[in-house]
């Protein structure tokens, strides 16, 4: 591992789902370029943490290819590598050298308390009401799970109004100073999702963006990067019953929060495939309710894509570990790609599709 960094441009490669084409005996890979699409063209210098591509010339090191990708700075790029891999972060620059971010994150109730009352001072767009109604969502279900729309305008103020009603921002995620006054890290367009614990308090938020950067659609409510800022730490998504007996995984809170509202089903999100780690605290809680039995729901693509057939698998044999009696969710449709398209395409078709888990038994 190249000094002063607690991960590899091997698990850089993992966590951006490369395809790798060929592992040379020293650790070097060739994959498809992630930029000019060529196959086995970029060279990932296992030694160096660095990459090459021999056909656009695309090269840097680890942690600038994540932040190329994902279109944001050297700085996010480190410190959300470093919280998906769930280790220490580092100082990086330019050529793979960040700011350390030093700001504690606030205690729960803290962060459930300001990110409550944030959303209460917030409205819903009605594209984005159509957007989720679309989705599968009834008017109540948007309003009960809190989904709001991020202003156009008006941050500062947003701040002073959370202030004057009593509300902490210090260590809160999204929140920094800038010229000495805090500002909250609202920027791009999109419908706030708010992600929950086991105990039903707000640990994170998520914006759905609607223009997606990189294909990536997904983002954080984050200051890691800032003046005073912090980052949310990737929380995992939990809605239904904490005492359930089975329950389900899947990879985001939107689908997993609508395959809940189509079933009564608990469902756990985990923030991204590779974020497995989040989970131990929840299984033990889930455990130790008599949680007896758990299912894997990731998206069908683990059928065709060999990382998230890895992802998948990682995610069984971690339940298993945990003593759960282990099943898999598969579907005959192939054009549904998700555990909650599956459910919304069963509930308006009124039709019994064979499944791997006899989910019509714990469905409806």
């Amino acid at each position: 591992m190249t000094r002063n960094f607690p991960f590899t441009i091997r698990q850089v490669a993992q966590i951006l789902d490369l395809k790798i084409r060929y592992e040379a005996p020293n650790g070097n890979m060739d994959a498809d370029c992630p930029f000019c699409k060529k196959k086995s063209k970029l060279n990932l210098n296992a030694a160096k943490n660095v990459y090459h591509c021999n056909f656009c010339g695309e090269n840097g090191g680890m942690i600038p290819l994540y932040a190329k990708i994902y279109g944001i700075s050297n700085s996010a790029a480190n410190n959300e590598i470093c919280e998906i891999l769930g280790c220490a972060k580092n100082a990086v620059a330019e050529n793979n050298v960040a700011v350390l971010n030093t700001e504690k994150r606030a205690d729960n109730n803290t962060v459930h308390q300001t990110y409550s009352m944030l959303l209460s001072l917030l409205t819903l767009a009605m594209p984005h009401k159509e957007r989720l109604a679309a989705r599968g969502f009834s008017p109540e279900e948007i309003t009960r799970f809190g989904y709001k729309s991020v202003p156009a305008f008006g941050q500062k103020i947003l701040c002073g109004k959370l202030i004057k009603s009593g509300c902490t921002l210090e260590g809160v995620p999204g929140f920094y100073r800038a010229n000495n006054e805090w500002n909250v890290n609202l920027k791009a367009s999109g419908i706030l999702i708010p992600v929950c614990g086991i105990d039903g308090k707000i640990a994170g938020i998520q914006i759905r963006s609607d223009k997606p950067v990189n294909s990536r659609k997904y983002f954080w409510l984050s200051s890691k990067d800032l003046d005073g800022g912090t980052s949310p730490g990737a929380p995992v998504h939990f809605i239904g019953d904490a005492a359930a007996k089975r329950f389900f995984v899947t990879d985001g809170a939107l689908k997993g929060t609508l395959a809940h509202v189509l079933t009564g089903c608990t469902f756990i999100c985990v923030p991204g495939e590779k974020s497995l780690k989040r989970l131990d605290e929840m299984l033990a809680h889930l455990k130790a309710n008599g949680a007896t039995e758990a299912v894997e729901a990731f998206d069908i693509k683990k059928l065709t894509d060999e990382h998230a057939a890895e992802s998948a698998a990682n995610l069984r044999n971690k339940l298993s570990a945990c003593g759960f009696k282990v099943a898999t969710a598969e579907w005959r449709d192939k054009n549904l790609r998700s555990v909650d398209e599956f459910f919304l395409h069963r509930k308006n078709a009124k039709k019994n599709h064979v499944h791997s888990v006899d989910i019509a038994a714990v469905a409806v």
